[in-house]
């Protein structure tokens, strides 16, 4: 008998064991669109493990004993919806990392259980980002169960997650550097160059459609960006008008082109920094734009606006509004 679409399902396991029958309910998908299962139960018959799995389809969430899966499953699918697709990918990462805790009633799992997952992370050589990111997430959970009245008691923000050591600190290109994309004559240069003199981020270059470039008002509309403050427009900076006008003209629905993975940009990208002897990551185009702009002095609410931003206080984010002209000024002062 075949189980609706999300109601769940039931496996048999291999070899000879006295509860064979395992119940599991999808809950989520990882970053390779894999399942992610929420482990229900283990039953001696089918029978058994069908009539457990019609229990839990037809209770709201289980009060006593509820595990941090079912907690997760509770709060994903409303969360998910308020935040970008990038940071829903963090959550299934996190979620990834705290597998061997999962299984467990929330209000079972004590400090040393979550502090052992971060310990062995930062052991297995995974950055201080990725640890707070579980420790968020942990919060989230932990916050979210106690407003349900699931346990009384969060240990995140006890997690000790280590020394915050940059794996890759950003470093800003060098004006001998910027010449040298000019003048090496290779066709990936334009990636590079596009972000020197603009500021965005690589998945907003990837992602910016030539409908969303404006000939006329030469500036680009970003519609699509990973915080709501990376909605905004660039103005194009005459030293590259050339290469925009170049790109409208060639063939796709994208400025680049064909629409590029991040590993693809990266390529190109490292193809261009091999010419000029030079060791940078696309977001240091970015942290280029950034520290040229201070150094000129250009006005900082515009900066804020060019690189989207969020406000740093109620006076930036509402009541300063600066015209097309006003970021035009800002973005040419890079030289």
């Amino acid at each position: 008998m075949r189980l609706p679409n999300g109601y769940g399902s039931i496996v048999k396991l291999s070899g000879n064991r006295r509860r064979p029958y395992m119940v599991r309910k999808t809950i989520g998908y990882d970053k390779n669109n894999r399942q992610i299962y929420s482990i229900l139960g283990y039953h001696a018959t089918r029978d058994d493990a069908l009539i457990a799995l019609a229990h839990y389809n037809q209770e709201d969430v289980p009060v006593v004993g509820i595990t941090l899966a079912k907690v997760f499953q509770a709060w994903f699918p409303m969360h998910s919806k308020l935040v970008s697709e990038s940071t829903v990918e963090s959550y299934q990462n996190s979620y990834n990392h705290l597998l061997p805790i999962m299984p467990m009633p929330i209000d079972k799992i004590k400090y040393r259980h979550i502090q052992a997952i971060i310990d062995k992370m930062r052991s297995d050589g995974l950055s201080y980002s990725s640890c707070k990111k579980v420790r968020s997430l942990v919060n989230m959970l932990f916050d979210y169960a106690a407003i349900n009245e699931w346990c009384s008691k969060s240990y995140g923000h006890h997690l000790q997650l280590g020394t915050n050591t940059p794996v890759h600190p950003h470093k800003p290109f060098t004006r001998r550097q910027i010449n040298k994309v000019w003048t090496c004559g290779l066709p990936e240069a334009d990636i590079v160059l596009l972000l020197l003199y603009t500021g965005m981020r690589s998945k907003e270059l990837r992602m910016l459609q030539k409908k969303n470039v404006n000939r006329k008002q030469k500036y680009f509309d970003i519609v699509e960006s990973k915080t709501k403050a990376g909605v905004r427009i660039v103005p194009i900076h005459p030293r590259i008008q050339p290469i925009v006008d170049r790109l409208l003209q060639q063939d796709g629905k994208y400025l680049l082109g064909p629409e590029l993975s991040y590993a693809q940009l990266s390529t190109k990208f490292n193809n261009v920094m091999a010419a000029i002897h030079a060791k940078h990551t696309t977001h240091d185009c970015r942290h280029t734009v950034a520290t040229l702009l201070d150094a000129a002095d250009a006005n900082p609410n515009a900066v804020r606006m060019i690189l989207g931003h969020a406000g740093g206080n109620v006076t930036d984010a509402v009541y300063t509004h600066k015209s097309l002209p006003q970021l035009r000024r800002a973005i040419q002062c890079l030289r």
